[in-house]
């Protein structure tokens, strides 16, 4: 299927429409909110990964470059100061005030539920047993003081995985693929309004 910007926000969130039914698609919810498949819920891809130029290149340093017009980058990210400015994208409000609105979290989905955790509450590494899910054992990992621009590092653990002390070599295994029975899970990192927004009734970890 064939993806492309609509031109139409949610909630300060891209909606792409696609190309073969003209149906609308949620960044945020996942799934098709109008068209000929509303309803029809997106599948992650695994490959997907947010990261700066620098942490890319150290990792795969023959990359190469889509350039248009000769251009490669510009100068100043014009979302800087919208990540920088604690306002909501033209003044959104937010009844929801578990988080600031502009918290930036990790929000995902098991069986079909909408949860959230903070950045702040991951740095370094957590390890959460969530109530109502039996047998799941979530890991989140983020760096401490990374970027936005940084994809948490988010799955579902086997029951038998031994974790303790320091995880960056349980998460340096999880990268490379070799833990065998974790997986990923199906969400994003973003900002809690825009989250909340589309996804009321999210469950909000707090450990």
């Amino acid at each position: 299927m064939s993806f492309e910007p609509s031109g139409a926000l949610e909630m300060a969130s891209l909606v792409m429409r696609d190309r073969e039914t003209d149906s609308w698609w949620s960044m945020m919810q996942s799934r098709a909110i109008g068209g000929e498949l509303a309803g029809t819920h997106l599948q992650e891809l695994p490959v997907g990964e947010k990261a700066t130029w620098a942490a890319w290149r150290a990792r795969y340093p023959n990359t190469l470059v889509l350039s248009i017009d000769s251009l490669e980058h510009v100068d100043s990210n014009p979302y800087d100061s919208y990540f920088a400015d604690e306002r909501t994208f033209r003044g959104i409000e937010v009844e929801d005030d578990r988080l600031a609105p502009k918290a930036p979290v990790y929000g995902f989905r098991i069986d079909g539920g909408p949860f959230a955790i903070a950045h702040d509450r991951i740095e370094g590494g957590l390890v959460v047993e969530v109530d109502g899910l039996p047998g799941k054992r979530l890991l989140f990992y983020r760096p401490a003081g990374a970027s936005v621009y940084r994809s948490t590092v988010a799955v579902s653990l086997p029951v038998d995985a031994v974790v303790e002390g320091d995880l960056t070599d349980l998460v340096a295994r999880i990268g490379e693929g070799t833990l065998d029975g974790a997986e990923r899970l199906d969400g994003f990192d973003t900002f809690w309004y825009t989250w909340v927004l589309a996804n009321p009734s999210t469950r909000l970890l707090s450990p």
